[in-house]
C-alpha cells in the first residue's frame, strides 16, 4: 500500500502545481500568442540570409585582395549562401589570372561553388609599339 500512497501524493502534488501555475499561463487567443504565430512565417537559422550573403562576399573579396593583379581587376562578386554559392563577373588580363581568381574565391569557404562570369581580355598594344616587340618604360 506505501506504493499507491506514493502514487497518490505525486498525483496530489501534481495537481497542485498546475493549480498554482494556471494563473500565470496565457489566456487563450492572446496578442502574444497571434504574434508568435506570425513569427512562425519567419525562416529559421542562423539570421537575416542578407547579411549572411554579405559576409560571405567580403570573405571572398578578402582572398581576392591577397592578390593585387585581381584586386586591380575589381571583380564583381555576388554570394547566395543558400546554395553556397559564389559568382564572379568582370575582366581580367589573362586566362592565368582568371584561374586564380576561381581558385582564391573557392578557398574563401568550404565547399563553396563558384560561377565563373570573368572575360579575358589582353590588354592592347600601346600605340607605336612595334607588333610583337614589347616596350619598357
Amino acid at each position: 500500500m506505501i506504493r499507491g500512497k506514493n502514487v497518490f501524493d505525486v498525483a496530489v502534488l501534481t495537481a497542485a502545481l498546475v493549480l498554482a501555475i494556471a494563473p500565470a499561463l496565457p489566456a487563450r487567443g492572446a496578442s502574444h500568442e497571434k504574434t508568435a504565430m506570425a513569427d512562425t512565417k519567419k525562416p529559421l537559422g542562423a539570421g537575416d540570409a542578407g547579411k549572411a550573403n554579405a559576409k560571405l562576399e567580403q570573405a571572398v573579396r578578402a582572398k581576392l585582395d591577397e592578390d593585387p593583379e585581381i584586386k586591380a581587376a575589381k571583380l564583381t562578386v555576388s554570394a547566395d549562401v543558400t546554395r553556397n554559392h559564389i559568382t564572379l563577373a568582370g575582366t581580367v588580363a589573362s586566362e592565368e589570372l582568371r584561374e586564380r581568381a576561381v581558385e582564391l574565391a573557392k578557398s574563401a569557404h568550404a565547399g563553396v561553388i563558384v560561377t565563373d562570369k570573368i572575360r579575358v581580355k589582353r590588354a592592347a598594344p600601346r600605340a607605336g609599339a612595334a607588333p610583337g616587340k614589347r616596350s619598357y618604360s
